[in-house]
């Protein structure tokens, strides 16, 4: 009997946006993102542990691990997206959302660049600590991040928000 054929590594990315918008938390359901997680355990589990070793060996220089992002994606439709999602999550993941109501694209600037890639771990962290979440608590944060996706300036403007209301 032959092997069953696996996905490249590169197909990582393409697991976790699967596993974020399966999860119940992001409007899934459970027996769904179960039976997902069981499907990428036998469809990848050597691939994707040899990839996920292969990154943190030889990580790009001054880049922090970010959320799967698609560079191009309409950061408008995003932005709403996070917005309508503030009303179907608990506290405080639904404070931190709502405080994404005034971000508004950019054409050009330092900005842009963060528009087009997805926040950091590190950022999202920073958000977590700040409104002083547990760490089960950022974890959901990151998970709810990664079904949006968020981009790093979300983030940003979101620690803007908070560093205003702690002044």
């Amino acid at each position: 009997m032959g092997r069953i054929p696996t996905l490249p590594p590169t197909d990582a990315g393409m697991w976790r946006r699967l596993m974020a918008r399966a999860h119940p938390d992001a409007g899934g359901a459970h027996e769904l993102f179960i039976w997902a997680g069981r499907v990428k355990e036998l469809v990848c589990s050597d691939e994707l542990q040899t990839s996920r070793r292969q990154a943190h060996e030889s990580p790009r220089k001054g880049s922090a691990e970010c959320i799967p992002f698609e560079p191009y994606a309409d950061f408008e439709v995003l932005t709403s997206r996070a917005v309508a999602m503030a009303s179907a999550v608990a506290e405080p993941y639904a404070y931190l959302l709502r405080r994404l109501a005034d971000c508004y694209p950019v054409s050009d600037s330092p900005l842009l660049d963060q528009q087009r890639r997805g926040a950091s771990y590190k950022a999202l962290a920073a958000i977590g600590h700040r409104v002083e979440m547990s760490k089960a608590e950022r974890v959901q944060w990151y998970r709810i991040a990664e079904s949006i996706p968020l981009s790093q300036r979300h983030a940003g403007h979101i620690l803007s928000h908070l560093e205003r209301r702690a002044a």
